[in-house]
């Protein structure tokens, strides 16, 4: 039974009335049914409660995304900004997803070095409140995650606010996020599946930052809100993903970024644990 519900998760891939398809030749490959028999038993059985609540997920149609198979909207900021500076290039032959999301950057000051975990949650947020980085209070956000300016936060206690922000956006109890752990290349893809390719919802996940964007030979913990996924005509795969962390921080990268696939595990593996 759980295979069964599990396949129909990775394959109900429902085309929206506003997104028109993509030529047959740009559609995705469907995604490999033994995936599921290949991640942790409890990455599972969260996929399945999110099944569950799925219809309630998608209930507001205001909220635009991209699934995979349906046609991307090149105007979204999270697109855009990747394109014009090179970084993301999108053809017909191109599959992608996203979780349209704003950008949003940390108060750059001493005292919010360690503010990632809060700042990944506003941009998460902001896939549903698309004004939230303009007026987010990122202190209490911070308080009621148990943040210590001094060591940032555990992943974990981001879950709670982040699902009672989006059940006040939804109108309802969904609960979508839940804290998971990849342990393995084929969790996390697994979570990309599930959230992103799926879904279209953006999700957190911590690693360590030496060899990423921005950060140089600086190899500290860190939390970054991941919203899209795109599979190039020859075969790589990268993500994109929003980094918030200020200067203070010893961050000199873009807020927008897309790196391999590959490149990414590399840096999440270090420090795997996700909001998804």
């Amino acid at each position: 039974m759980a295979t069964r519900t599990m396949r129909a998760l990775l394959f109900a891939v429902t085309l929206t009335l506003s997104a028109l398809p993509l030529p047959p030749a740009a559609r995705a490959e469907n995604p490999p049914a033994e995936l599921a028999e290949r991640v942790s038993a409890q990455l599972v059985e969260q996929a399945q409660a999110k099944l569950a609540v799925q219809d309630a997920l998608h209930a507001d149609p205001a909220i635009v995304r991209t699934r995979l198979g349906e046609a991307v909207d090149p105007a979204q900021v999270s697109i855009a900004g990747p394109i014009e500076r090179g970084i993301l290039k999108l053809t017909l032959q191109t599959q992608a997803a996203y979780a349209y999301v704003q950008p949003y950057r940390e108060p750059n000051d001493w005292a919010h070095r360690n503010y990632c975990g809060a700042g990944a949650a506003i941009t998460l947020l902001s896939h549903w409140d698309t004004n939230l980085p303009q007026t987010a209070d990122i202190d209490q956000l911070g308080r009621e995650m148990g943040l210590d300016p001094n060591a940032g936060v555990w992943i974990y206690r981001i879950v709670g606010p982040v699902n009672a922000r989006l059940n006040q956006y939804l109108g309802q109890a969904v609960n979508w996020y839940c804290y998971g752990k990849a342990a393995s290349l084929d969790d996390l893809r697994w979570m990309i599946e599930v959230d992103i390719k799926q879904n279209a919802v953006p999700f957190i996940t911590g690693l360590m930052t030496y060899g990423l964007p921005g950060w140089g030979s600086r190899n500290v913990g860190h939390i970054v809100t991941v919203y899209g996924y795109t599979r190039e005509p020859d075969g790589t795969e990268k993500i994109s993903y929003i980094d918030t962390a200020p200067p203070a921080s010893g961050y000199r990268g873009w807020i927008l970024n897309v790196v391999e696939l590959g490149q990414f595990w590399r840096a999440v593996s270090g420090n795997s644990a996700q909001v998804w």
